[in-house]
């Protein structure tokens, strides 16, 4: 049995509630300083809250992308089940529509919700700071105090700094003004910094910058210093570590490097509590650290914005970028050109674009008439409206395991989730049905503590095996030679061994497309590499295949090279030379 294994089934006297900060647990009243963040469209449902929270954990709820009945209805559920306990609920920032954010935030305040994770935002917004100042007040002592928490999910410096700060006088006056603040909670609001917590997230799953938590935890931590110098109250807010906490060694690392709390993501939703389809639990469960890409998002389709994704399995990334493409280039639907209109409707919507203009403008006349009243007016923006259709679509499908739509699966992750992947090959997690998340929640934080107490401790030996050489068999490759006719020939030939790997239609491959973009795992592109060397008799560079502009271009200069009949040794020199600047 490995250490890594020993840690998980093994009781030992070191006590995983001496983790993190105290004054962390205190304050949301906890056992573990451990959170689970939220994930959309009620991905942390009930089921996973209840579990987590039974065990001590703080866990948030995913209310981005539901309706305010849907929530309420959550809020109602938990209450019931959960009496006494500590809830946790997500405001997501929506500055193209505040009106749902307010609303959101008078349903939390109506219902009692004591604590917020805050993501998404760039600044603060009135509905944030109302949920922050209502119900705070200065007591005898002339203490502020707060009833209402907020943790804010943040990356950057610039965005973390207000959070660290009292709310800001225009927005607190302007809420005095209209009613919705007292003066007491002015007052009190003046003390106190806008959030309690601070989670710095790293590379996560779904929206993210993609931070180094090394770079990005010490960095907020001496923000947080200085701040503190001027406004005192601000050395009390806990700084949490959010972004690749899936192993006893990442955990262990976070808090070595001073915090107070971790935050898990992916590693949840494969969990058996997860309100998602088991086809997408079994992609996650089979997930590398690499198999994971970057695809335009839903919500800020028409800005660039992107989500980190699984790519494992599902052509969602490649299809998103595509879309994201014919944005920039074209001014409406009708420009496009008819091959690419006639893709559109047969491959990705499967639908007319006449029924997804209906069902768009249907959509968007209940929840924001203003921006449907654009769109008939504005082609660019009808386009971009279609275009979110099926990016919003994509996460239902994958939610409710819809089996003809596998390969349009949205699935927010990050390399998190490969990560435990292979941590938990040596544990009972293996198994996915087994992925409980309390149980999980419990086993990270001992092996953390174990590993935080024995850090000296010898590397234990891994199994000395390529998970690459399966893949690679001799009569295989042996059954790919065969010298290519043309260019055309080539060309044939990669779309198919990607078609194939993909377990696709070569009609889902576009020539036009880098072969990096179709997101194949590091295992399945070396195998074509080398199917391709000995069809074309070369030694080629990885980097010249995976860099190449397009598959067009990239079959042309293989074409070339073929014809030119180098030594493979020279051929290697060529390839390398032939690069992309």
């Amino acid at each position: 049995m490995s250490s890594a294994a020993y840690n998980v089934e093994r009781n030992v006297e070191h006590n995983a509630e001496q983790l993190g900060s105290a004054a962390f647990r205190q304050r949301h009243g906890l056992r573990l300083a451990y959170m689970a963040g939220a994930m959309a469209n009620g991905i942390a449902g009930e089921a996973l809250v209840e579990s987590l929270t039974r065990a001590g954990c703080l866990a948030s709820f995913g209310a981005a992308g539901l309706s305010l009945q849907r929530i309420e209805s959550a809020i109602v559920h938990l209450r019931a089940a959960l009496p006494g306990k500590p809830l946790c609920f997500n405001l997501i920032h929506t500055p193209d529509d505040p009106e749902l954010e307010l609303a959101l935030v008078e349903l939390y305040l109506k219902n009692g919700i004591e604590t917020v994770e805050a993501s998404a935002f760039m600044s603060l917004s009135p509905a944030i700071v109302l949920y922050r100042a209502r119900g705070a007040h200065i007591d005898a002592a002339g203490r502020a105090i707060a009833r209402n928490r907020v943790i804010a999910k943040v990356s950057r410096r610039e965005v973390a700094e207000p959070f660290f700060r009292p709310a800001p006088e225009t927005i607190l006056s302007a809420l005095l003004a209209s009613g919705a603040l007292t003066a007491g909670e002015a007052a009190a609001a003046r003390l106190l910094p806008v959030a309690d917590d601070v989670t710095v997230e790293a590379d996560s799953g779904g929206h993210t910058d993609r931070q180094s938590l090394v770079c990005a935890l010490p960095a907020l931590a001496l923000l947080r210093e200085r701040i503190a110098r001027s406004f005192p109250a601000a050395a009390r807010v806990g700084l949490g570590a959010a972004g690749g906490m899936s192993t006893p060694a990442a955990i262990a690392a976070a808090f070595a490097m001073g915090a107070d709390y971790i935050v898990t993501g992916s590693v949840n939703q494969a969990c058996v509590e997860a309100a998602t389809s088991p086809a997408v639990k079994r992609l996650l469960a089979e997930a590398d650290l690499a198999d994971v890409a970057m695809a335009p998002a839903a919500d800020m389709f028409e800005l660039g914005v992107q989500v980190q994704v699984l790519k494992r399995g599902s052509l969602f990334a490649v299809r998103a970028a595509a879309l994201w493409d014919l944005y920039r280039a074209f001014p409406s639907l009708q420009a496009l050109p008819p091959a690419e209109r006639e893709r559109l409707e047969r491959q990705f919507f499967r639908l007319p674009f006449a029924e997804v203009i209906a069902a768009t403008d249907a959509f968007w006349r209940e929840r924001n008439p203003a921006l449907a009243e654009l769109a008939a007016r504005d082609p660019k923006v009808q386009m971009g409206l279609v275009f979110r259709w099926y990016l919003g679509q994509s996460s239902r499908w994958a939610i409710q395991g819809q089996e003809d739509r596998l390969f349009d699966y949205q699935v927010w992750c990050g390399p998190a989730m490969g990560a435990f992947n292979a941590w938990a090959a040596d544990t009972r997690f293996a198994r996915p049905e087994a992925r409980r998340a309390a149980e999980i929640a419990e086993a990270l934080m001992q092996a953390a503590t174990e590993r935080s107490l024995n850090s000296a401790a010898p590397s234990p030996v891994l199994h000395d095996a390529s998970p690459i050489a399966p893949l690679i068999a001799a009569a295989d490759i042996q059954a790919t030679a065969g010298l290519p006719q043309s260019e055309e020939d080539i060309q044939e030939w990669l779309m198919e061994q990607i078609a194939d790997q993909l377990a696709v239609s070569t009609d889902e491959i576009d020539p036009r497309r880098t072969f990096e973009s179709y997101a194949l795992d590091s295992a399945r592109a070396l195998l074509i590499l080398t199917r391709l060397e000995t069809r074309l008799s070369l030694k080629l560079s990885p980097t010249l295949i995976w860099n190449y502009p397009t598959i067009e271009a990239l079959a042309a200069r293989l074409y070339k090279m073929s014809q030119a009949r180098t030594t493979p040794a020279e051929a290697t020199t060529a390839a390398e030379a032939a690069q992309p600047a």
